[in-house]
């Protein structure tokens, strides 16, 4: 669940709730709601605090459970990150959805790889 992962990552990196609110401009309302576990972090504050805390996104939804094996990381990590985009709200998981698409879009054009 997100707010055991979260707490976890406070007390690993020695940041209190407020910290990570005012360091990522985020309403303290907000943060202590993620931490009650009243609240999932939308799409785009899951990114935040993916780079904050320098884990991944799946990892924050505590997606890293067991997972079928896979010949390279990339594939994992994109296999947790489906897994853990279950537990959004539909409109949070369509948002990451068209993200996703998106980039991945601009990625392979930038490669030449898609017309």
């Amino acid at each position: 669940m997100f707010c055991d992962t979260f707490i976890s990552l406070l007390e690993e990196h020695n940041k209190t709730a407020l910290q990570v609110a005012k360091d990522l401009s985020i309403p303290k309302s907000i943060v202590y709601e993620w931490k009650s576990g009243k609240r999932v972090p939308s799409a785009d504050k899951l990114m935040k605090l993916s780079e904050y805390f320098g884990v991944s996104m799946a990892y924050l939804l505590g997606g890293a459970e067991t997972l079928p094996s896979y010949d390279d990381n990339s594939e994992k990590e994109l296999a947790l990150m489906l897994r853990a985009a279950r537990q959004l709200s539909p409109e949070d998981h369509d948002e990451l959805v068209e993200t996703l698409k998106k980039n991945v879009a601009l990625y392979l054009r930038a490669k030449g790889q898609l017309q």
